[in-house]
Protein backbone atom coordinates (compact mmCIF):
# COMPACT_ATOMS: atom_id res chain seq x y z
CA UNK A 1 0.00 0.00 0.00
CA UNK A 2 1.50 3.34 -1.01
CA UNK A 3 1.31 6.41 1.20
CA UNK A 4 -1.48 8.04 -0.84
CA UNK A 5 -3.82 5.11 -0.17
CA UNK A 6 -3.06 4.87 3.57
CA UNK A 7 -5.92 5.95 5.82
CA UNK A 8 -5.24 9.02 7.93
CA UNK A 9 -7.52 9.71 10.87
CA UNK A 10 -8.44 13.34 11.39
CA UNK A 11 -11.01 16.01 10.67
CA UNK A 12 -12.80 17.54 7.71
CA UNK A 13 -13.77 21.03 8.78
CA UNK A 14 -16.12 23.75 7.59
CA UNK A 15 -15.01 27.34 8.15
CA UNK A 16 -17.31 30.34 7.92
CA UNK A 17 -16.45 34.00 7.50
CA UNK A 18 -16.00 35.63 10.89
CA UNK A 19 -18.15 38.61 11.96
CA UNK A 20 -20.39 38.61 8.88
CA UNK A 21 -23.00 36.27 7.48
CA UNK A 22 -22.04 35.29 3.91
CA UNK A 23 -23.06 32.35 1.71
CA UNK A 24 -19.50 31.05 1.37
CA UNK A 25 -17.44 28.56 3.33
CA UNK A 26 -14.06 26.87 3.30
CA UNK A 27 -13.85 23.05 3.47
CA UNK A 28 -10.56 21.36 4.24
CA UNK A 29 -8.88 18.63 6.30
CA UNK A 30 -6.45 18.42 9.19
CA UNK A 31 -5.07 15.72 11.45
CA UNK A 32 -4.88 18.20 14.32
CA UNK A 33 -7.38 20.33 16.19
CA UNK A 34 -9.67 22.18 13.71
CA UNK A 35 -9.53 25.35 15.79
CA UNK A 36 -5.73 25.32 15.71
CA UNK A 37 -5.81 24.85 11.94
CA UNK A 38 -8.27 27.75 11.57
CA UNK A 39 -5.94 30.02 13.57
CA UNK A 40 -3.05 29.07 11.29
CA UNK A 41 -5.10 29.86 8.18
CA UNK A 42 -6.01 33.28 9.55
CA UNK A 43 -2.37 34.04 10.34
CA UNK A 44 -0.95 32.90 7.01
CA UNK A 45 -3.59 34.00 4.50
CA UNK A 46 -3.09 37.35 2.75
CA UNK A 47 -6.18 37.64 0.56
CA UNK A 48 -9.06 36.03 2.43
CA UNK A 49 -11.57 36.88 5.08
CA UNK A 50 -10.97 35.99 8.69
CA UNK A 51 -12.45 32.55 9.35
CA UNK A 52 -13.91 30.66 12.29
CA UNK A 53 -14.89 27.02 12.74
CA UNK A 54 -18.54 26.32 11.88
CA UNK A 55 -18.43 22.51 12.05
CA UNK A 56 -16.11 19.54 11.75
CA UNK A 57 -16.29 15.76 11.21
CA UNK A 58 -13.91 13.29 12.91
CA UNK A 59 -13.34 10.30 10.64
CA UNK A 60 -10.85 7.48 10.10
CA UNK A 61 -9.73 8.84 6.70
CA UNK A 62 -9.93 12.62 6.55
CA UNK A 63 -7.94 12.84 3.32
CA UNK A 64 -10.36 10.54 1.49
CA UNK A 65 -13.39 12.39 2.85
CA UNK A 66 -11.99 15.76 1.82
CA UNK A 67 -11.30 14.45 -1.68
CA UNK A 68 -14.81 13.00 -1.93
CA UNK A 69 -16.47 16.18 -0.65
CA UNK A 70 -14.48 18.38 -3.02
CA UNK A 71 -15.46 16.11 -5.90
CA UNK A 72 -19.18 16.08 -5.03
CA UNK A 73 -19.33 19.83 -4.44
CA UNK A 74 -17.11 20.81 -7.38
CA UNK A 75 -19.89 22.75 -9.21
CA UNK A 76 -19.97 25.14 -6.22
CA UNK A 77 -16.21 25.42 -5.78
CA UNK A 78 -14.32 28.60 -6.55
CA UNK A 79 -11.49 28.09 -9.02
CA UNK A 80 -8.26 26.70 -7.50
CA UNK A 81 -9.48 27.32 -3.94
CA UNK A 82 -11.10 25.41 -1.09
CA UNK A 83 -13.92 27.98 -1.03
CA UNK A 84 -17.47 26.91 -1.86
CA UNK A 85 -20.46 29.10 -2.72
CA UNK A 86 -22.89 27.70 -0.20
CA UNK A 87 -23.70 28.39 3.42
CA UNK A 88 -21.93 26.49 6.21
CA UNK A 89 -25.30 24.97 7.14
CA UNK A 90 -25.77 23.61 3.62
CA UNK A 91 -22.19 22.35 3.58
CA UNK A 92 -22.82 20.54 6.85
CA UNK A 93 -25.92 18.83 5.47
CA UNK A 94 -24.08 17.92 2.26
CA UNK A 95 -21.12 16.33 4.06
CA UNK A 96 -23.45 14.39 6.35
CA UNK A 97 -25.22 13.05 3.27
CA UNK A 98 -21.93 12.18 1.55
CA UNK A 99 -20.77 10.28 4.62
CA UNK A 100 -24.06 8.43 4.98
CA UNK A 101 -24.03 7.30 1.34
CA UNK A 102 -20.60 5.63 1.24
CA UNK A 103 -18.98 2.72 3.10
CA UNK A 104 -15.22 3.31 2.88
CA UNK A 105 -14.95 6.11 5.46
CA UNK A 106 -16.13 5.71 9.05
CA UNK A 107 -16.99 8.07 11.86
CA UNK A 108 -14.71 8.02 14.89
CA UNK A 109 -17.13 7.85 17.80
CA UNK A 110 -14.97 6.67 20.70
CA UNK A 111 -12.54 8.38 23.03
CA UNK A 112 -9.18 6.86 23.83
CA UNK A 113 -10.69 5.14 26.86
CA UNK A 114 -13.30 3.41 24.69
CA UNK A 115 -16.24 5.55 25.78
CA UNK A 116 -18.53 6.82 23.07
CA UNK A 117 -18.16 10.49 22.18
CA UNK A 118 -20.75 11.40 19.55
CA UNK A 119 -20.45 15.09 20.42
CA UNK A 120 -16.75 14.91 19.61
CA UNK A 121 -17.16 13.16 16.24
CA UNK A 122 -19.00 16.13 14.78
CA UNK A 123 -19.45 19.71 15.85
CA UNK A 124 -23.15 20.32 15.22
CA UNK A 125 -23.76 23.59 13.46
CA UNK A 126 -26.42 25.82 14.98
CA UNK A 127 -29.59 26.64 13.06
CA UNK A 128 -29.37 29.95 11.25
CA UNK A 129 -31.55 32.39 9.38
CA UNK A 130 -28.92 33.04 6.72
CA UNK A 131 -30.12 34.28 3.35
CA UNK A 132 -28.84 32.08 0.54
CA UNK A 133 -27.84 34.95 -1.76
CA UNK A 134 -24.72 34.13 -3.76
CA UNK A 135 -24.65 37.20 -6.02
CA UNK A 136 -22.04 39.23 -4.19
CA UNK A 137 -19.53 36.75 -2.81
CA UNK A 138 -17.31 36.94 -5.90
CA UNK A 139 -17.10 40.74 -5.62
CA UNK A 140 -15.99 40.64 -2.00
CA UNK A 141 -13.25 38.11 -2.78
CA UNK A 142 -12.17 40.12 -5.84
CA UNK A 143 -11.84 43.22 -3.64
CA UNK A 144 -9.44 41.32 -1.36
CA UNK A 145 -7.47 39.85 -4.25
CA UNK A 146 -7.09 43.07 -6.25
CA UNK A 147 -5.85 44.98 -3.20
CA UNK A 148 -3.80 42.01 -1.96
CA UNK A 149 -5.15 42.09 1.57
CA UNK A 150 -7.19 40.27 4.18
CA UNK A 151 -10.49 42.12 4.20
CA UNK A 152 -12.33 43.08 7.37
CA UNK A 153 -16.04 42.29 7.06
CA UNK A 154 -18.68 44.72 8.35
CA UNK A 155 -22.46 44.60 8.61
CA UNK A 156 -24.89 41.70 8.31
CA UNK A 157 -27.20 40.47 5.56
CA UNK A 158 -30.23 41.59 7.58
CA UNK A 159 -28.88 45.16 7.86
CA UNK A 160 -29.09 47.99 5.31
CA UNK A 161 -25.62 47.22 4.03
CA UNK A 162 -22.71 44.84 4.45
CA UNK A 163 -19.32 44.34 2.88
CA UNK A 164 -15.58 44.44 3.55
CA UNK A 165 -12.98 47.13 4.14
CA UNK A 166 -9.21 46.95 3.90
CA UNK A 167 -9.16 46.98 7.71
CA UNK A 168 -6.73 49.89 7.96
CA UNK A 169 -7.14 52.52 10.64
CA UNK A 170 -7.92 55.92 9.19
CA UNK A 171 -8.45 56.21 5.42
CA UNK A 172 -9.93 52.95 4.12
CA UNK A 173 -10.98 51.30 0.92
CA UNK A 174 -14.26 49.42 1.16
CA UNK A 175 -16.86 47.69 -0.94
CA UNK A 176 -20.43 47.85 0.33
CA UNK A 177 -23.54 45.93 -0.72
CA UNK A 178 -26.73 47.98 -0.40
CA UNK A 179 -29.24 45.33 0.63
CA UNK A 180 -32.41 47.28 -0.16
CA UNK A 181 -31.43 48.32 -3.68
CA UNK A 182 -28.94 45.61 -4.65
CA UNK A 183 -26.38 48.28 -5.57
CA UNK A 184 -22.66 47.79 -4.94
CA UNK A 185 -20.53 50.76 -3.87
CA UNK A 186 -16.74 50.94 -3.94
CA UNK A 187 -15.64 53.69 -1.61
CA UNK A 188 -13.02 55.62 0.31
CA UNK A 189 -13.99 55.77 3.96
CA UNK A 190 -12.94 57.98 6.88
CA UNK A 191 -14.45 58.09 10.35
CA UNK A 192 -13.44 59.13 13.83
CA UNK A 193 -11.39 56.61 15.76
CA UNK A 194 -9.37 56.75 18.94
CA UNK A 195 -7.49 53.63 17.82
CA UNK A 196 -5.38 55.67 15.40
CA UNK A 197 -3.95 57.72 18.26
CA UNK A 198 -5.70 60.79 16.86
CA UNK A 199 -9.03 61.55 15.26
CA UNK A 200 -8.01 61.75 11.60
CA UNK A 201 -11.44 62.93 10.53
CA UNK A 202 -10.97 65.91 12.88
CA UNK A 203 -7.78 66.85 11.05
CA UNK A 204 -9.56 66.39 7.73
CA UNK A 205 -12.43 68.71 8.71
CA UNK A 206 -10.23 71.35 10.35
CA UNK A 207 -7.89 71.41 7.34
CA UNK A 208 -10.92 72.08 5.09
CA UNK A 209 -9.46 70.55 1.92
CA UNK A 210 -10.52 72.28 -1.29
CA UNK A 211 -13.30 70.28 -2.97
CA UNK A 212 -12.66 71.98 -6.31
CA UNK A 213 -9.14 70.52 -6.33
CA UNK A 214 -10.64 67.03 -6.00
CA UNK A 215 -13.09 67.72 -8.84
CA UNK A 216 -10.16 68.56 -11.11
CA UNK A 217 -8.27 65.39 -10.18
CA UNK A 218 -11.13 62.91 -10.69
CA UNK A 219 -11.61 61.72 -14.26
CA UNK A 220 -15.42 61.45 -14.05
CA UNK A 221 -16.86 63.47 -11.11
CA UNK A 222 -20.43 62.61 -12.18
CA UNK A 223 -19.76 58.98 -11.15
CA UNK A 224 -18.36 59.89 -7.73
CA UNK A 225 -20.75 60.47 -4.82
CA UNK A 226 -19.92 62.38 -1.62
CA UNK A 227 -21.65 61.09 1.49
CA UNK A 228 -20.89 62.93 4.73
CA UNK A 229 -22.98 61.46 7.53
CA UNK A 230 -23.76 61.82 11.22
CA UNK A 231 -23.42 58.60 13.22
CA UNK A 232 -25.58 58.51 16.35
CA UNK A 233 -24.44 56.05 19.00
CA UNK A 234 -26.14 53.90 21.58
CA UNK A 235 -23.32 52.06 23.35
CA UNK A 236 -21.28 50.52 20.50
CA UNK A 237 -24.19 50.46 18.03
CA UNK A 238 -25.10 53.06 15.42
CA UNK A 239 -28.71 54.16 15.40
CA UNK A 240 -30.66 54.75 12.22
CA UNK A 241 -31.62 58.43 12.38
CA UNK A 242 -33.40 60.88 10.10
CA UNK A 243 -30.61 63.45 10.38
CA UNK A 244 -27.95 61.04 9.14
CA UNK A 245 -26.90 62.87 5.97
CA UNK A 246 -25.03 66.14 6.49
CA UNK A 247 -26.24 68.67 3.97
CA UNK A 248 -29.48 66.68 3.75
CA UNK A 249 -28.42 64.20 1.07
CA UNK A 250 -25.60 62.63 -0.90
CA UNK A 251 -24.09 64.78 -3.65
CA UNK A 252 -22.39 63.91 -6.94
CA UNK A 253 -18.90 65.35 -6.82
CA UNK A 254 -19.71 67.31 -10.00
CA UNK A 255 -22.37 69.29 -8.06
CA UNK A 256 -20.14 70.23 -5.14
CA UNK A 257 -18.91 73.82 -4.84
CA UNK A 258 -16.95 75.59 -2.13
CA UNK A 259 -20.00 77.10 -0.39
CA UNK A 260 -21.87 73.79 -0.15
CA UNK A 261 -18.72 71.98 0.97
CA UNK A 262 -18.00 74.60 3.65
CA UNK A 263 -21.54 74.23 5.05
CA UNK A 264 -21.16 70.45 5.19
CA UNK A 265 -17.77 70.71 6.92
CA UNK A 266 -19.24 73.07 9.53
CA UNK A 267 -22.08 70.64 10.18
CA UNK A 268 -19.55 67.80 10.44
CA UNK A 269 -17.50 69.80 12.93
CA UNK A 270 -20.60 70.16 15.13
CA UNK A 271 -20.55 66.36 15.48
CA UNK A 272 -17.24 66.60 17.38
CA UNK A 273 -16.60 67.73 20.97
CA UNK A 274 -15.24 71.31 20.98
CA UNK A 275 -14.25 70.96 24.65
CA UNK A 276 -11.84 68.18 23.68
CA UNK A 277 -10.27 70.04 20.76
CA UNK A 278 -12.66 68.22 18.38
CA UNK A 279 -10.86 64.91 19.08
CA UNK A 280 -13.92 63.04 20.36
CA UNK A 281 -17.59 62.52 19.67
CA UNK A 282 -20.00 65.31 20.48
CA UNK A 283 -21.39 63.96 23.80
CA UNK A 284 -24.98 64.66 22.85
CA UNK A 285 -27.13 65.98 20.02
CA UNK A 286 -30.90 65.65 19.50
CA UNK A 287 -31.65 63.14 16.75
CA UNK A 288 -34.78 61.41 15.51
CA UNK A 289 -34.87 57.62 15.52
CA UNK A 290 -36.16 56.09 12.30
CA UNK A 291 -37.62 53.11 14.20
CA UNK A 292 -40.24 55.06 16.19
CA UNK A 293 -39.88 58.73 15.24
CA UNK A 294 -38.90 59.73 18.76
CA UNK A 295 -36.41 62.52 19.41
CA UNK A 296 -33.53 61.44 21.64
CA UNK A 297 -30.17 62.91 22.66
CA UNK A 298 -27.24 60.72 21.68
CA UNK A 299 -23.48 61.03 21.19
CA UNK A 300 -22.67 61.67 17.53
CA UNK A 301 -19.62 61.66 15.26
CA UNK A 302 -19.01 62.47 11.56
CA UNK A 303 -18.37 59.84 8.90
CA UNK A 304 -17.17 60.48 5.35
CA UNK A 305 -17.55 58.04 2.46
CA UNK A 306 -16.85 58.99 -1.16
CA UNK A 307 -17.99 56.20 -3.43
CA UNK A 308 -18.72 55.10 -6.96
CA UNK A 309 -21.21 52.45 -8.11
CA UNK A 310 -19.77 49.27 -9.59
CA UNK A 311 -21.51 46.66 -11.72
CA UNK A 312 -22.33 43.51 -9.70
CA UNK A 313 -22.88 41.56 -12.93
CA UNK A 314 -19.59 42.47 -14.58
CA UNK A 315 -16.19 40.83 -14.28
CA UNK A 316 -15.47 41.30 -10.55
CA UNK A 317 -11.74 41.90 -10.81
CA UNK A 318 -12.08 44.31 -13.72
CA UNK A 319 -14.87 46.34 -12.14
CA UNK A 320 -12.98 46.60 -8.83
CA UNK A 321 -9.81 47.72 -10.65
CA UNK A 322 -11.72 50.33 -12.66
CA UNK A 323 -13.36 51.67 -9.52
CA UNK A 324 -10.06 51.93 -7.68
CA UNK A 325 -8.51 53.76 -10.63
CA UNK A 326 -11.38 56.27 -10.58
CA UNK A 327 -11.21 56.77 -6.80
CA UNK A 328 -7.44 56.75 -6.31
CA UNK A 329 -7.32 60.58 -6.48
CA UNK A 330 -10.00 60.62 -3.79
CA UNK A 331 -7.98 58.31 -1.54
CA UNK A 332 -4.89 60.49 -2.06
CA UNK A 333 -6.82 63.74 -1.43
CA UNK A 334 -8.37 62.48 1.82
CA UNK A 335 -5.04 61.08 3.01
CA UNK A 336 -3.26 64.38 2.27
CA UNK A 337 -5.86 66.35 4.23
CA UNK A 338 -5.55 64.02 7.23
CA UNK A 339 -1.77 64.29 7.32
CA UNK A 340 -1.47 68.09 7.08
CA UNK A 341 -1.01 69.95 10.34
CA UNK A 342 -4.46 71.22 11.30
Amino acid sequence: MNDSSRKIAGYVYILEVKDIVLPVCKIGMTTRDPYQRCAEINQSSTGDFLWEVAAYFRVDDCRALERLVHQKLSPLRQKRREFFNLTPEDAYVAIRSILDNQTEISWIEENNDGSRAPDDSTSVIRPSERKKDLRYTHLLFAFNEVLGLKGKPFGQLNRPHFGVSDGRLGVQWNVSIQRDTGEVHLGVNLEGSEKTGRWLISDFILNAPDITVLKQRVADPDRVIVRFARDAWQAAARLEIREALLGGKEFPLSQMDRDLWTNILNEALSCLDSKRNFRARNPGQPVTRVSDGLSVVRPVSPHLTIWTPIDPEGDPHQTIREGITLLQPVHDWVTEACNRQA
